[in-house]
């Protein structure tokens, strides 16, 4: 009976919520942002203010954040959800879903831990709502009230959402006694009107009007570095007249660190004897240390804890060798207390990795978000990174490159530098020649692998069936052409310390032609870059994702019987960015085509599209010409 009265009131609420009418006015806006906007509803306005206060029962400080969101469907029966994000140090205090007539809507909830892949957000939890609208012009207020009671956590605000916003505002309220800093971030391409008050309570508005979505881009770089954001910064409070500091300098975020860690243990007989089982047979100290570092990249099963406290905190290194995984915390203190007991002065280091473009001149626990070990050997600092699978010792990953590392030195702190790797550890090295067969171009063909390619290359492959592993390699030469054209020859076994070696032949009858006394040839079955301009409405940098140097030689018998007579014609161009480098040349018999391309940084900004545009129509240009060899008289 009460449960048959609850299903009726629960369908009462629901109906009540569909039924309630949806204006004129509304329904015409809606059919105006249509025309503007592709994606099913629009934010109106989104307000977010952010007041600091000194919590009476703690006298430490705390900030209510609240939260006002207007949307609009711009279709019928459209779902939309809201996500409001906690954790161990933040709780979600009032939320509300109304309409513009405010009366309450129906909604559904979930709540729960952010887990994405392998990488678990431990502490890390959200609420969802999800949000129906059953008409178009359908508006709806959601509002939310989330408390942060340690500010070290509270770290960004952005003005952008997932859905197309016509206004996003931003206020903070600071009183006096509290010291905060916001850093303003990627503004230069926005408009945004900011304005201030002063007083006991210091008032700070941000607006901004007419902001894209934020829905996934392909090739995006990390969105710090393109959407305009603010870090806020809690430096210091007073208590009873005294300053008290939270994240005041890049020391006192050390401090932090260090008391997270300090407690740790690296006295374990278990991992002592391990260690002595894998550098037994070894005498030099770069082979004992490279022996431990790809142990534990080999046995320890990478899972990541990105936020809450366990988003900062090492795993004791005994339990991340029992449990054989850890996140880049537990692997990196792993490998210290593994390269202590074989006699080395290994160190914890901390770094944001290339999605992150803050430096540590800002105290702030979002400069960060990766930790490796580090170990000096003579002059030379090995940065080793775990999580990097089949990485070699010596290299350093893409995207650690450049960044600071700041390394525990007892009480003390170093900040170091990692080294960006030279264009030349990243070549792709190919070797192809052709002979004419029965009207078909034989290849024969050798392609050398290293850098960044060779260490995915090499994941991929040991992750990948033993009898599917032969199709993979097959698919990373065969360009444009169909693998199954390609018979592997031979290729190298799983070694991280040498290049990847890839033998090939095939038969491409499909680039070469002949009419009449003419024979049409494509040298080129990879056609690297060919079409791949970018489009004229990306307003997000573009991102390679690594460095790419491409070197290929080409040599084609060109049979007795004929001649020449068209050849492409050479391109070449360069900047800071990229370059490309075709060339054709004659040699007696022989017809050589060389081919170099370079991607120097893995990041093209915006700046640079119609640039790159330009240089990719010039390719095609070539690409599309073709060798022609006419019968000799």
């Amino acid at each position: 009976m009460y449960r048959y009265l609850l299903v009726l009131i629960l369908f009462s609420l629901s109906f009540s919520s569909i039924a309630q009418k949806v204006d004129q006015e509304s329904i015409n806006q809606a059919i105006q942002l249509s025309k503007i906007y592709d994606d099913d509803l629009v934010i109106l306005k989104s307000l977010a203010t952010y007041t600091f206060y000194i919590d009476k029962k703690t006298n430490k400080p705390m900030v209510k954040k609240k939260d006002k969101v207007e949307l609009l469907a711009l279709k019928n029966n459209v779902t939309y959800i809201m996500s409001i994000g906690y954790n161990d140090n933040s709780s979600i205090a009032d939320f509300s879903l109304k309409t513009d007539r405010n009366k309450s809507y129906d909604y559904e909830k979930a709540c729960g831990h952010v887990k994405s892949g392998e990488i678990f957000y431990s502490d890390a939890q959200f609420c969802a709502y999800k949000i129906d609208f059953n008409l178009r012009g359908r508006s709806l207020v959601f509002e939310s009230e989330v408390i942060y009671e340690d500010l070290k956590y509270l770290t960004k605000a952005f003005f952008h959402s997932d859905a197309p916003t016509l206004e996003s505002e931003i206020i903070f309220e600071i009183p006096k006694n509290i010291n905060v800093e916001l850093a303003e971030f990627n503004f230069d391409n926005y408009e945004i009107n900011k304005t201030t008050s002063s007083g006991e309570i210091n008032k700070y508005t941000y607006n901004l009007k007419n902001l894209e979505s934020t829905k996934f881009v392909d090739n995006a770089p990390g969105r710090l570095h393109y959407l305009p954001h603010l870090l806020i910064l809690t430096k210091s409070y007073v208590e009873d007249g005294v300053s008290v500091n939270i994240l005041s300098s890049t020391d006192d975020l050390y401090k932090w660190y260090k008391m997270l860690t300090q407690n740790l243990n690296y006295r374990s007989t278990t991992i002592e004897q391990k260690v002595k089982d894998i550098t037994k047979d070894l005498t030099t100290d770069k082979e004992k240390i490279e022996s431990i570092y790809y142990w534990v990249q080999d046995n320890i099963k990478y899972i990541a804890f990105e936020d809450g406290l366990a988003g900062f905190q090492p795993e004791d290194a005994e339990k991340v060798f029992y449990n054989r995984f850890g996140d880049c915390k537990g692997m990196a203190n792993l490998l210290k207390s593994m390269l202590i007991s074989a006699g080395y002065e290994a160190k914890l280091a901390w770094l944001g990795t290339s999605t992150i473009p803050y430096s540590y001149d800002i105290p702030s626990l979002a400069v960060d978000n990766h930790m490796v070990c580090s170990v000096q050997l003579g002059e030379k600092e090995y940065v080793l990174d775990a999580t990097e699978k089949f990485n070699q010792i010596g290299y350093n990953a893409e995207r650690i490159q450049g960044k600071q590392l700041m390394v525990e030195n007892g009480n003390d702190y170093k900040i170091l530098n990692i080294p960006v790797e030279p264009i030349n550890k990243y070549l792709e090295k190919s070797t192809i020649n052709y002979s004419i067969v029965d009207g078909a171009l034989m290849v024969k063909g050798e392609t050398i692998i290293n850098g960044e390619k060779k260490k995915n290359l090499l994941y991929y492959i040991n992750n990948t069936k033993k009898d599917e592993v032969q199709d993979f390699v097959k698919s990373e030469i065969s360009g444009n052409q169909s693998p199954d054209k390609f018979k592997l020859i031979d290729y190298s076994a799983v070694d991280r310390n040498n290049p990847f070696i890839i033998k090939f032949e095939a038969a491409l009858d499909d680039n070469l032609s002949s009419f009449g006394n003419e024979i049409y040839i494509d040298l080129d079955f990879t056609e690297d870059f060919k079409n791949e301009k970018i489009k004229d409405d990306r307003i997000v940098p573009f991102s390679f994702g690594e460095k790419i140097f491409k070197k290929c030689t080409y040599s084609l018998i060109v049979p007795r019987e004929y001649k020449i007579v068209n050849l492409p014609k050479d391109f070449s161009y360069s900047n800071e960015y990229y370059s490309f480098q075709f060339k054709y040349e004659q040699e007696d018999d022989k017809l050589f085509y060389r081919k170099e391309i370079k991607i120097l940084n893995p990041i093209l900004p915006k700046t640079e599209f119609n640039n790159w545009n330009t240089t990719i129509e010039q390719i095609n240009k070539f690409y599309n010409d073709q060798i022609i060899l006419e019968a000799a008289d």
